[in-house]
């Protein structure tokens, strides 16, 4: 009988263990899981996710510990990259602001201009002179790194709380630059690879792949929009599937006619989807988003994988000393091209200065550059690689962590601390947001249709949509919020909402309605996010919007006098019948939220809804707490 060794068994169940990870199903298993561990940990961090990619692919791929075999994957690489970067930035169209981009449209211009062009020559020319890069690849290698990283920008403008002027500055430019500095830079792959093309021919190619993509763009938004208005995709399901397929239909036409014009056909199609009234857009945008985030974080961890670290190691010091020229000479030099003569001031534009972080479409886009360069035998195309991802790593680490110091040092203001965000509510959202409004902007998130699109006719900025889904959130732009109102009909849905606006969206500050006896329930959770209860009263969220659908509600109007007994008591100790709900405090002309720790003061105006049949005629609508002796009431305002 033969002898089996143990450890020969040992050996054989490793080398079946390592030869099943190899198969190119464990190759992107593996990088799913990567990747959304990574985004979980980035998020309790508050840290942009994409180092973490970063590190889990190169930690994990075949130059690390080899748990993650990249290369069984490797011919099917071009395809994934090319169809991830479609729908990334079709996703990216869907949800940029166009009256945002209206309204800083000269900024936003000039940065997606001269941003690509200087940071291609100086860039370029660093490249050269620095790493020996031949011309041609050194001004590829500034194409590439020209473009930006809206998945790096959009965490840090959330958790910075920038202001609405540079939060739609840094965002419009993030995603508009994607697409311009791609164009630039299949141009200069094809100098890398032709280098006696003529100058015309250049300024030509550039002409024709914006036309191509722009048109077709424009022209396949629409052709979607038309289809998923008639009665042949009734179905969501249908619906999100036929757009998908449709994204990537237009893609491959565009690039069919000129190479590569399928980046911008895909923003101008998501654009214009955007533009046109669908029913179901944000759920759309909700299908995008999540389909979007997956490509982006396996796309990055399987192209981390792919790097060559020893490359790396050898131009490490070339990529950090070109970085440095790119971060302290060329950003500058384009955020004061670009805001020369606009309404930004000189810390707002040193701000802009110092934030141009690069993420996943220039690693995409790189990669997939580096396999045709490798292709046709082009010797530097490794080094390129080596040199756009330590640009990459190096922008992401002092981006995220010059944001906040930078903000401080500058004194750069927040979110619009007026503005208010209302959610759910119903009717009586409704109506608090336009007693509000008077010198507020309000912008409402409901999954009620029917008011949604009142409130839409009226002028509001108002999205239907789940308050517990991020993506609602932002689309309705919280991070640019002062305050949220949260007034669902569950006490426990607006805790969760609450926790959102705090952790995700840094709203400062959060009220929440709550139903009775719910306030002792939830004590803890209310202290340890910083709320106030709204009204301070308990919430019957069914009863008043009855009431308000009914029209069975007045307004009333009182003032506080200076003789009251009202004046420096808490609006939590005071008695309010059941009829009467306070909806708005006018202060010194201002409009004030009702909440538990509002000390009236004399001249104090008190916005209410009331039942008129419930509150008998001279019957006070506000009482003192119940320990006072004193009678005393708020008297109608004359």
């Amino acid at each position: 009988m033969q002898n089996i060794l143990p450890g020969s068994i040992f050996d054989g169940r490793l080398t079946s263990m390592i030869s099943e990870t190899a198969s190119p199903t464990s190759a992107f298993v593996i990088a799913v899981l990567i990747a959304i561990s990574a985004q979980m940990i980035a998020g309790r961090l508050r840290f942009p996710p994409i180092l973490l990619w970063l590190i889990g692919g190169m930690a994990l791929g075949p130059y690390g510990l080899h748990l993650l075999n990249v290369e069984s994957i490797e011919p099917a690489l071009h395809t994934l990259v090319e169809l991830g970067l479609a729908i990334i930035l079709f996703e990216g169209g869907l949800n940029l602001n166009l009256k945002a981009l209206r309204e800083h449209g000269w900024v936003v211009g000039r940065l997606v201009m001269f941003g690509p062009l200087l940071t291609t020559l100086i860039g370029g020319a660093a490249a050269h002179y620095i790493a020996n890069l031949e011309w041609p690849m050194a001004l590829l290698f500034g194409a590439l790194v020209s473009v930006g990283g809206p998945t790096v920008i959009m965490p840090i403008v959330r958790e910075m709380r920038l202001g609405r002027t540079l939060n739609h500055i840094l965002t419009g430019e993030a995603m508009l630059i994607d697409v311009i500095g791609a164009i630039l830079a299949i141009v200069m792959l094809q100098v890398a690879l032709t280098p006696d093309m003529p100058l015309g021919h250049i300024v030509q190619a550039i002409f024709i792949k914006a036309a191509v993509g722009a048109s077709i763009g424009l022209a396949g938004g629409r052709l979607v929009v038309w289809l998923l208005s008639s009665p042949w995709v009734r179905d969501f399901e249908l619906r999100t599937v036929m757009t998908l397929a449709s994204a990537w239909g237009f893609f491959l036409l565009a690039d069919h006619i000129s190479s590569q014009a399928g980046l911008l056909a895909m923003l101008m199609m998501g654009a214009t989807l955007q533009r046109m009234e669908l029913p179901d857009i944000q759920r759309l945008r909700h299908f995008k988003g999540s389909l979007s985030m997956l490509l982006i974080s396996v796309l990055f961890v399987l192209l981390a994988a792919n790097l060559n670290l020893d490359i790396v190691q050898i131009y490490l010091y070339q990529g950090l000393l070109i970085f440095v020229i790119l971060a302290l000479f060329a950003r500058p030099l384009v955020a004061a091209a670009s805001t020369l003569g606009s309404k930004l001031g000189m810390h707002e534009t040193a701000y802009l200065a110092g934030m141009a972080p690069r993420g996943v479409v220039a690693a995409a886009i790189t990669s997939l550059f580096a396999l045709i360069l490798q292709e046709q035998g082009q010797g530097q195309a490794e080094m390129l690689t080596a040199l756009v991802y330590i640009i990459i790593i190096a922008s992401v680490l002092c981006y995220s962590l010059l944001a906040g110091p930078l903000k401080t040092m500058l004194k750069i203001d927040g979110g619009d601390d007026r503005s208010v965000l209302i959610i759910g509510g119903g009717q009586i959202g409704a109506e608090i947001g336009r007693a509000l409004g008077e010198d507020r902007e309000v912008r409402f998130l409901d999954l009620n249709a029917e008011v949604i699109t009142n409130l839409q006719r009226s002028g509001y900025e108002a999205v239907r949509g789940n308050a517990l889904d991020p993506l609602y959130m932002e689309i309705v732009h919280a991070e640019e919020i002062g305050a949220a109102l949260v007034m669902t009909g569950s006490s426990d849905h607006n805790l969760l909402i609450a926790r959102l606006c705090r952790d995700d969206f840094h709203i400062p500050e959060v009220y929440i309605a709550l139903q009775e006896g719910d306030e002792e329930k939830h004590a803890s959770l209310i202290h340890q996010l910083q709320l106030e209860r709204l009204f301070a009263k308990p919430y019957k969220f069914t009863y008043w919007n009855d009431q308000a659908y009914r029209k069975r509600l007045i307004y009333e109007t009182r003032r506080i006098e200076p003789d009251s007994m009202l004046i420096g008591q808490r609006m939590a100790d005071v008695r309010i019948p059941h009829g009467v709900q306070p909806i708005a405090i006018i202060r010194d002309g201002k409009t004030c939220i009702p909440h538990d720790n509002v000390r009236f003061q004399a001249g104090d105006e008190i916005k209410m809804l009331m039942r008129p049949e419930r509150v008998q005629d001279g019957q006070p609508l506000i009482l003192p707490p119940a320990s006072d002796k004193s009678s005393a009431t708020i008297r109608v305002q004359a």
